[in-house]
């Protein structure tokens, strides 16, 4: 059986050690554009320099070896899923089984946002260390803006992104304006008013940060960003999060609804008797995007392709804050269990994550745990 798997993130990863773990003889290939794969929810503590690049980075392909599962470094250029082929840069491969985890082509929609080239984006190693430099020459007086373009499903980030802002400019003067796609502000899209009331005043009153409620990026200008409600903020220091789809190659596929992402089969993420598509580029159990949704896809899928007894897991949100000088956690979980709610600030959260980060690390993104509830 030959098990073919796109992408060596989160959630492609997790499809690759959790397959081994249960079925030792299966043919396993994993696709990848580079063997070096970074854990990058821990990407913001670059900027208060907390952890150096070196600590978020293992090498794939010689983990994967001690698992007998092949590592191609090639990029992906064609899937054909009536042939069931796909194409890269390095040969075609065929497959019995396909796992899609691409991701959901951040690179190719920044450049698509208008005039992107003034503005960083925080979700790339190059981006981080942009905005670290930048904050870093910052300044007395300097004006930071963070936001997302429209419809992008994750802005976790980016609350993170301006809490630190916050912190590094606080003895230059500094101003950091936060714009949040809800009109309910920081953590609107949750169906629990008092979760953004709380989070809200945390951000504007002990922080100090202009929250701009119900609007997204429209476009960028030099040292201005314009809103979809037509504010325009004058800014130094502009970082942004794009919109997600799925990348092009699998829109070109066919694979894709008028959403841009994979419409998938809930709770398993099975696109059809063949494929499964997972993390960002499919249309999930939620709105958000987060590594800990793309590893609990990887997990389901996994569960639903080997007949497993066990229960799907359910995705809800799970966000710990790097803030500075203090941090937070937000947890947002529905399952059979109940509903699980909490938000809390506490620095002493940054230290939970760079913990769970090094795991991540240690054992090239197989986690046992994902702290999620069942269906």
């Amino acid at each position: 059986m030959k098990i073919l798997i796109l992408g060596a993130g989160y959630a492609g990863l997790t499809v690759a050690h959790r397959i081994r773990e249960y079925d030792k003889k299966a043919e396993i290939t994993v696709i990848s554009r580079s063997k070096i794969v970074r854990e990058n929810t821990i990407f913001p503590l670059l900027l208060t320099n907390e952890i150096r690049v070196e600590d978020t980075e293992f090498n794939a392909m010689e983990e994967l070896k001690k698992k007998n599962i092949d590592f191609v470094e090639a990029e992906v250029t064609e899937i054909n899923k009536e042939a069931n082929e796909v194409k890269t840069s390095k040969g075609t491969f065929d497959y019995d089984y396909l796992f899609v985890a691409l991701g959901g082509a951040y690179e190719e929609n920044f450049e698509k946002l208008p005039g992107h080239e003034f503005a960083f984006m925080h979700h790339t190693l190059e981006g981080f260390l942009g905005l670290k430099k930048a904050l870093e020459e910052a300044e007395e007086g300097v004006r930071v803006f963070v936001g997302n373009a429209k419809n992008s499903p994750i802005e976790g980030p980016s609350y993170q992104v301006a809490l630190i802002a916050e912190y590094l400019t606080r003895n230059k003067k500094g101003e950091v304006y936060l714009a949040t796609q809800s009109p309910k502000g920081v953590f609107g899209i949750l169906p629990i008013d008092y979760i953004s009331q709380k989070a809200n005043e945390y951000f504007e009153k002990k922080r100090g940060i202009k929250v701009i409620k119900g609007a997204y990026v429209k476009e960028i200008r030099k040292g201005k960003v314009v809103l979809s409600n037509n504010e325009e903020i004058e800014a130094d220091i502009i970082s942004v999060l794009p919109t997600l789809s799925a990348p092009e190659v699998v829109k070109k596929a066919g694979m894709t609804d008028e959403s841009g992402f994979v419409p998938v089969k809930l709770p398993s993420f099975k696109y059809d008797d063949r494929i499964y598509a997972l993390g960002d580029l499919a249309k999930g159990m939620i709105p958000a995007k987060t590594a800990r949704s793309a590893m609990i896809s990887a997990e389901n899928a996994v569960t639903d392709f080997l007949h497993l007894n066990r229960d799907y897991y359910s995705q809800g949100v799970l966000c710990i804050m790097e803030g500075g000088d203090d941090g937070g956690l937000l947890r947002f979980d529905k399952g059979k269990e109940g509903i699980k709610v909490a938000l809390s600030f506490s620095k002493y959260y940054v230290l939970i994550k760079k913990i769970y980060s090094r795991l991540l690390v240690n054992s090239a993104f197989n986690v046992p745990y994902h702290a999620s509830l069942t269906i």
